[in-house]
């Protein structure tokens, strides 16, 4: 545990009564090892000096980042119990004799990612005070050299002081000569070279150095094929770690590094990406099959990480690639972008054999392998499975990570690959592959899986055979989950009750069924961008663990009230993340308390100015609009007016409060505020604005108040004009009407046998073909119900070019109607496609 206490310290400067700040640097206290550590932060604070107005008892001083290009004598005599100093990314090509003086105690120094030249800036006396370094990182400074042909000798004069290192870090030159200085550090352990310019890897180039190097790390030697001489490494006999990767030797060359650790243990080889075609020629040929000779090294070894991706593999005999003595020994292994065939019919007993032994395995990567171009999705489900009668293999239990994404493999037979009951499986990786290498997983266990592009099958298959509440992170990007949960409705998550995190983005999901997100009360991070959603689904008010919502990218045009409330309501209890950013958001009428909302809520949101299109088609941003409310909206007939009117209504009754009180004229006060109160009930009627008016006749009442209404009103979030309901006493019924159809955007004329037989249905109707032309309501929708289409009055058949019909089943409970109502009601484009 460590405790942080947070200081700052500046100089002042007075000039003519202006106080000018030097940039400050954070004090801090950090528990190490049982010690309290003074820390001076001074990163990235633009300075060209070392500061001198420190603490003098520092023990730590990181000045990353800044603008540094010298450290002239005795910068850090005021410094003298600092033991870590910190200089990268700075600007340094020059260091004196005495830019050290006074650091007795230093152990640790980084003057990596500068321009301190080996050859000029390195004297024997440099190092002299700080002779008790343990670990040194001066690598990526060396530029790169014009001449590849020139011996280059490291010097040696001054590194040999250094007998205490442990770790040293260094740039390579293209012929390296290390003097015998490099020998006297008897105690180093780690040897890191980068700004690789190498072209020849010799048996003398590392023949100074103690054998006391445990890890060895060349890598990214990219500009020149690296010549290699076969005992290059043999004066590091105790080498537990080689780092090759991205250096250009070819991995035929590699492996035949290894022949001085034939029969030994080694933690990590890494010969990742150690061929590529750009050295691609006839003796070392970048298509490589691996033999039997080219394993004869490394097969002997007791290796625990192998990687040997991306190096033009295409192909291996028998008996050389998986024909390792000690398989027990391996822990990860990757053959990762490599382009062969690893499980086929004529290796399968040699592969079981393998797989059989490697009880250690914990991961399997055979990702981004492309075999043929023969695109075959295969679906297998988790019934009982006998390799008698397929081609198989079965995996260790002990494996835990399977990465097969990005692979296209296809053989005949088809190979099953079974992970056995008790496994250990946690995490699978089949995106974008396209395979009939099928996966069947006995029991499953998995805590993540990821299968992002292609089919859907195959994960959900996999899932829904799943007895196990242990899945907590599932990807699904680019499934066609849209085509899934339309086909399976809300039943579609039933196997995920655990999952905390999913990502279902780009699925071009337009539509999410009630409920569908139920089965997971402990959903806490939801992506859902690169959509097509309309809205964000009301039904995620029912999850009160939700930290995080990625809504980009979709076709939202406004926040409704109900999320706004959730998202401030999960803020309050545990905080929470709304990204919004590239939706076709308007600012409208409609949109006022959306536009405010986003500038004055607590939620941690992506911005506060989001792009959004005016009424007259200009985009403008939302920071804009809200500072622009009451220009660009006065006109409007919405919550303006309401929030003006309830606003006066409530001070009015306050002044009619103060006047009773110390005036006593009780007839006046009430008949201005009655005066007051029918006028503001009347505006506000008048300026209110509705989602659906609904025309009907006859005992259809029952079924609007009890279905109808709950429905559209309390789960879809839509506000309703009913007659019954909303009309106020006043105005005549025709002017209700008139005025409620007109701020309504959509109408739903509930066609019945009582409604034909009814003629007050006429005026809704030539009312609606009005708004219509004028083009204020949206959209007409017919509801069917308990008549045939045919029964329909000639009168209707001018709107039949505008109008959705909906013929409404027997079935009360058909999800497929209401579906499609709501898409009517909430998303009239993709409705008339």
């Amino acid at each position: 545990m460590e405790r942080v206490i947070l200081y700052s310290v500046f100089s002042v400067i007075n000039y003519c009564n202006e106080f000018v700040h030097a940039p400050d640097c954070d004090i801090k206290y950090e528990f190490k090892e049982n010690e309290e550590v003074k820390i001076a932060d001074c990163k990235n604070k633009g300075l060209t000096v070392i500061a001198q107005d420190l603490p003098g008892d520092i023990k730590v001083l990181d000045m990353s980042s800044n603008l540094l290009r010298m450290i002239g004598n005795n910068s850090f005599v005021n410094y003298k119990y600092l033991k870590e100093l910190f200089l990268r990314q700075n600007q340094l090509h020059y260091l004196s004799d005495k830019s050290f003086q006074g650091l007795h105690k230093l152990t640790i120094l980084d003057m990596s990612e500068n321009k301190l030249n080996l050859s000029n800036v390195y004297s024997a006396e440099l190092f002299h005070p700080i002779k008790n370094l343990t670990k040194l990182d001066i690598r990526s400074n060396m530029p790169q050299p014009i001449e590849f042909v020139t011996d280059y000798n490291y010097p040696d004069h001054a590194f040999g002081i250094l007998t205490e290192l442990s770790f040293l870090g260094i740039d390579m030159m293209p012929l390296p000569h290390f003097g015998s200085g490099f020998g006297q550090m008897t105690t180093i352990k780690q040897l890191h070279f980068e700004s690789c310019y190498l072209v020849r890897l010799s048996n003398k180039t590392f023949e100074r150095f103690s054998s006391s190097v445990e890890q060895l790390t060349l890598r990214n030697c990219r500009l020149n094929f690296v010549v290699t001489e076969n005992n290059a490494l043999l004066p590091f006999p105790n080498l537990g770690v080689i780092d090759f990767s991205g250096t250009f030797m070819h991995l035929k060359s590699a492996l035949q590094l290894l022949h001085p650790y034939r029969n030994t243990n080694i933690n990590t080889i890494n010969f990742g990406h150690v061929s590529d075609v750009s050295i691609d020629s006839t003796d070392v040929p970048y298509v490589l099959t691996i033999t039997v000779n080219i394993m004869e090294n490394l097969k002997t070894i007791c290796v625990e990480n192998l990687d040997l991706s991306e190096n033009g593999i295409v192909d291996y005999d028998s008996g050389s690639l998986f024909s390792f003595d000690h398989p027990e020994c391996l822990r990860h292994l990757s053959f990762k972008g490599n382009r062969f065939l690893i499980f086929s019919e004529k290796n399968l007993n040699e592969l079981n054999h393998f797989f059989s032994r490697t009880v250690r395995l914990k991961s399997f990567d055979y990702s981004y392998n492309t075999v043929s171009y023969f695109m075959k999705n295969s679906v297998t489900s988790n019934s009982d499975f006998n390799c008698s009668f397929h081609s198989c293999v079965i995996l260790p239990k002990s494996l835990e990570k399977i990465d097969l994404s990005y692979t296209i493999a296809n053989t005949f037979p088809k190979i099953f690959l079974i992970v056995p009951k008790n496994n250990s499986l946690t995490y699978v990786d089949v995106s974008y592959s396209n395979s009939n290498v099928a996966i069947l997983i006995l029991q499953i266990r998995l805590e993540t899986f990821m299968s992002n592009g292609g089919d859907y099958s195959f994960a959900w298959n996999q899932l829904k055979h799943s007895s196990n509440n242990t899945l907590k992170t599932i990807v699904w990007r680019n499934a066609d989950l849209d085509d899934a949960i339309r086909l399976y409705g809300n039943r579609f998550f039933q196997s995920a009750r655990s999952v905390e995190t999913m990502d279902i983005s780009e699925n071009d999901i337009w539509y999410f069924p009630d409920d569908l997100f139920k089965p997971m009360p402990n959903l806490t991070y939801l992506y859902l961008s690169k959509n097509s959603l309309q809205s964000i689904p009301v039904q995620l008010r029912d999850h009160t663990k939700v930290k995080m919502l990625d809504v980009r990218k979709n076709r939202l045009t406004s926040v409704s009230s109900a999320i706004r409330g959730w998202a401030d309501k999960m803020q309050e209890l545990h905080g929470m993340t709304l990204h919004l950013n590239d939706n076709a958001f308007e600012c409208n009428c409609d949109n006022i308390d959306f536009i405010r909302w986003i500038q004055i809520t607590k939620v941690d949101l992506d911005s506060r100015s989001y792009k959004c299109k005016l009424s007259n088609g200009t985009v403008t941003d939302t920071l804009i609009a809200y500072n622009s409310l009451y220009d660009l909206f006065a006109d409007c007939k919405s919550t303006m007016w309401l929030t003006f009117a309830s606003t006066l209504l409530s001070t009015f009754i306050t002044i009619s409060l103060l006047l009773v009180a110390y005036n006593k004229r009780w007839k006046i006060i009430f008949s201005i505020y009655g005066v007051i109160r029918r006028v503001v009930e009347r505006k506000v009627w008048r300026i209110y604005q509705y989602d659906v008016y609904i025309s009907y006749e006859g005992d259809i009442v029952i079924w609007i108040k009890n279905v109808l209404i709950p429905k559209l009103e309390d789960e879809w979030g839509l506000t309703m004009c009913i007659k019954e309901r909303d009309f106020l006493c006043g105005p005549s019924q025709a002017d209700n009407e008139a005025e409620s159809i007109q701020n309504s955007r959509s109408i739903i004329f509930l066609i019945t046998p009582e409604f034909i037989s009814s003629r007050d249905c006429m005026f809704e109707l030539d009312r609606a073909k009005y708004e219509r032309i004028t083009k204020n309501l949206e959209r007409n929708i017919f509801i069917v119900k308990d008549i045939t289409i045919t029964d329909i009055p000639v009168e209707f058949s001018y709107m039949w070019n505008y109008a959705f019909v909906v013929q409404w089943p027997h079935d009360p409970n058909s999800d497929n109607t209401w579906r499609k109502l709501r898409m009517l009601l909430t998303d009239g484009l993709i409705a008339k496609k």
